[in-house]
């Protein structure tokens, strides 16, 4: 099969957090088995690049493009014409970004199979709300309307969609990790030299974006609940949000906490690895998740995992790899003591090692390759009618 991914962001575009890696990870997967992927994408930083590269046998192709941060309109309609108009099926990536809906509107011009994975987007929360509220009466409906397949990545998730989009085309497909590359962590010293974590300190990491819909202002108000001696919050993730950046730095000086609680900013790959290797706790309090790939990541590294269950990767982790607690901050603090104690932490982790197995791409890239056959035969057949 020929496939084109719409996305806004692609690998190495890692300041967008999980989002790239995951849909690098799921094209890869389906390419490694013969099909072929043709990305249609942004570079953040070079609003003319029409640079195209092969990464992992999946082509890439910049969009030349006008806008502001990732609020961004393509400007190459006719190459997202030309490519749409020579594959099988299109699958596009987010819903708050104009590449979506053309996309969708040039698929529907050629009668070429559309897929949407709104990647949590939906419903509209933190910043913005009423202005995500007009978008998806004028857009992201019509677009969940005309689609073939909603793709939701937990049960949560879909519940939502089932709001805006037919219950009927919602496909359940979790998120996967890589979980090899998480077997061999590199050596995590240097960090704690640069954070100037004691030996005696225990590490609590958050990775993630900086931003209200991760709840890390209950997270700190639990820290300073959990009353822990000898324990750092380290908080690693790229300060795109000055307003709600400002609001985190006066709790935690309020609370007295300048020297145990530490912004890291953004960490890629071996240095992301590392700190995994020096926590004794992850922890995810977000206050939505459509699934939740940083704390799967930690699975795969080794660490316990602190998570709400408001996250939709909750479920698999709750009580084999980790526990997962109601929002607020009374139930993420008895949830910190809870899991820095290795003896209490011991009934949470009961089968780490099969929620690794769980987590594997493998299941979530044969599903979506499944869907893509279906879609695909169910189309041509519409076609010859």
């Amino acid at each position: 099969m020929r496939i084109v991914y719409a996305t806004p962001y692609y690998v190495p575009e890692l300041k967008f957090g999980g989002p790239p890696r995951k849909i690098h990870s799921l094209a890869a997967g389906i390419a490694a088995r013969g099909h072929s992927i043709h990305v249609l994408t942004f570079a953040s930083n070079k609003r003319s690049s029409t640079e195209s590269r092969s990464v992992d046998s999946v082509t890439v192709e910049n969009l030349r493009w006008v806008g502001r941060g990732i609020k961004q309109m393509p400007l190459d309609r006719r190459i997202i014409r030309k490519a749409i108009g020579a594959t099988d099926l299109v699958h596009a990536f987010g819903i708050y970004n104009l590449l979506s809906p053309i996309s969708a509107r040039c698929a529907r011009g050629t009668r070429t199979p559309f897929i949407l994975e709104p990647l949590g987007m939906y419903p509209p929360r933190a910043a913005h709300q009423l202005g995500k509220e007009a978008y998806n009466r004028i857009l992201t409906k019509s677009m969940m309307r005309h689609a073939s397949a909603v793709i939701a990545a937990s049960e949560t998730e879909a519940v939502d969609l089932a709001k805006i989009a037919d219950p009927e085309k919602i496909v359940r497909r979790r998120n996967g990790v890589d979980i090899k590359s998480f077997e061999q962590l590199p050596n995590g010293d240097h960090l704690k030299q640069i954070w100037r974590i004691s030996a005696r300190e225990q590490v609590i990491l958050y990775i993630g974006r900086i931003s209200p819909i991760k709840n890390l202002e209950q997270l700190i108000l639990a820290f300073v609940e959990a009353k822990l001696s000898d324990a750092r919050l380290v908080l690693v993730g790229p300060l795109t949000e000055p307003a709600y950046e400002t609001q985190l730095r006066q709790l935690i000086a309020s609370r007295r906490l300048n020297n145990r609680v530490t912004f890291a900013g953004p960490l890629y790959e071996g240095n992301r690895s590392a700190a995994l290797g020096i926590a004794d706790l992850f922890v995810l309090p977000s206050v939505n998740e459509s699934f939740g790939n940083a704390a799967g990541e930690a699975v795969a590294a080794g660490v316990p995992v602190l998570l709400t269950n408001t996250c939709g990767i909750a479920p698999i982790i709750h009580r084999r790899a980790g526990l997962a607690v109601p929002l607020g901050v009374e139930s993420l603090a008895e949830g910190l003591r809870v899991m820095l104690d290795p003896q209490r932490r011991g009934q949470f982790m009961a089968n780490p090692e099969a929620v690794k197995r769980d987590l594997s791409w493998d299941e979530p890239v044969q599903q979506t390759i499944t869907l893509y056959e279906r879609i695909v035969r169910e189309n041509a057949e519409t076609l010859k009618r």
